[in-house]
C-alpha cells in the first residue's frame, strides 16, 4: 500500500510537470507564430520601401534624361540656323596677334582643299601621287624653319 501511494504521488507530480511543459510548449509556439508574422510584415515593408526608393531614383534619372534630350533637341534644331551676329564693343576692333606657336600653314589649314575637291570628279578615287616632284616634302625640320622665318619677320 505504501508503495502504491508513493507511485501515485510520483505519477501525480509527473503529470503536473507534463501539463506545465505542455503549457510552456503552447506558449512558445504561439510566440513563434507571432514572431514569424512580424518577420513577414517587416520584410514586406522593407521590400516596398526598396521599391519606393528605386521608383524615386528612377523618376529622378528619367527627369534628368528628359532634360538632356531637350537640350540635345535644341542643339539639333539650332544646327540649321545661321549664327546670330554679336554686337561688337569698341574693344573688339583691336587686332590680336596669333600665338607664336602656330605657323602660317597651321593657321590656314581650313583653306586647303577638301577630299571631294581633291578627287575632282574621279568617282571616288584619290589624286595620283607625283614621284619626281620638284618641291620639298614638308618635314618637321621644314616646318620649324618656316616658323623661325615667320617669327623673325
Amino acid at each position: 500500500m505504501r508503495q502504491n501511494r508513493d507511485i501515485a504521488r510520483a505519477n501525480s507530480t509527473q503529470s503536473l510537470r507534463i501539463r506545465s511543459l505542455e503549457n510552456e510548449t503552447s506558449r512558445l509556439l504561439a510566440e513563434n507564430l507571432g514572431l514569424r508574422e512580424q518577420i513577414l510584415r517587416l520584410q514586406t515593408e522593407l521590400e516596398s520601401g526598396k521599391a519606393q526608393g528605386i521608383l524615386d531614383h528612377t523618376g529622378a534619372i528619367k527627369s534628368q534624361l528628359e532634360a538632356k534630350l531637350l537640350e540635345i533637341s535644341a542643339l539639333i534644331t539650332g544646327l540649321g540656323n545661321a549664327p546670330v551676329p554679336k554686337k561688337r564693343s569698341p574693344r573688339d576692333g583691336k587686332i590680336t596677334r596669333a600665338s607664336p606657336n602656330t605657323s602660317p600653314d597651321q593657321k590656314n589649314w581650313r583653306n586647303g582643299c577638301t577630299l571631294n575637291e581633291a578627287i575632282g570628279g574621279q568617282e571616288g578615287r584619290l589624286p595620283p601621287i607625283l614621284e619626281n616632284k620638284l618641291f620639298p616634302r614638308r618635314t618637321l625640320e621644314y616646318v620649324q624653319l618656316q616658323d623661325l622665318h615667320y617669327h623673325k619677320c
